[in-house]
């Protein structure tokens, strides 16, 4: 169940669905999908 990266609407959404029918309960998958766009966020130097 490997999420997709992205920091779209779109994106979190399909990650939401996605860890949903995997079983988790709606908040943690939303933390889970929001955590996982967080970290393809580029950081400037």
């Amino acid at each position: 169940m490997p999420l997709k990266k992205g920091r779209s609407q779109k994106i979190i959404s399909e990650n939401i669905r996605e860890l949903m029918h995997a079983g988790h309960p709606q908040k943690q998958s939303i933390a889970i999908a929001m955590k996982c766009a967080k970290k393809t966020k580029k950081t400037k130097k």
